[in-house]
Order: C-alpha cells, then sequence, then structure tokens
C-alpha cells in the first residue's frame, strides 16, 4: 500500500512537472506573438501582451520553485 501510495505521488509530481512546461511554452508562444503585433496592431493587442507577459512570468516562477524545491 505504502509503495502504491508512494508511485502515485511521484506520478502526481511528474504529470506537474510537465502541465508547467507545457502552460510555460504556451505562454511564451502567447507572449511572442502579440509582442510583435503578428495578430493585429491595435490597443487591445497591446492590452493581451500585458496579460499574457504576466501569465508568463507567473509560469516561470512556478515552474522554477517546482524545479528548485520538488515541490
Amino acid at each position: 500500500l505504502i509503495e502504491y501510495m508512494k508511485e502515485k505521488v511521484i506520478k502526481s509530481h511528474f504529470k506537474k512537472k510537465a502541465l508547467s512546461k507545457l502552460a510555460l511554452t504556451i505562454s511564451f508562444f502567447l507572449v511572442l506573438l502579440t509582442s510583435t503585433g503578428y495578430i493585429f496592431n491595435s490597443k487591445a493587442a497591446i492590452f493581451l501582451f500585458y496579460i499574457f507577459s504576466f501569465a508568463f512570468i507567473y509560469n516561470l516562477l512556478i515552474n522554477f520553485l517546482l524545479e528548485k524545491y520538488d515541490i
């Protein structure tokens, strides 16, 4: 039973790391897309750039904490 619980915790941890990297990649792509003005050049795109930048920094922090402290 204890081995099963350990295995489940380890799988959960790897799943968190994988999802964190996926979220980081997606948010980086969105920041890149809005920063270049590829979609459209307007005030809405600038607003989206700030939102996606905040999401990218947040995901970067979460990824850093997962890597460093093995949360």
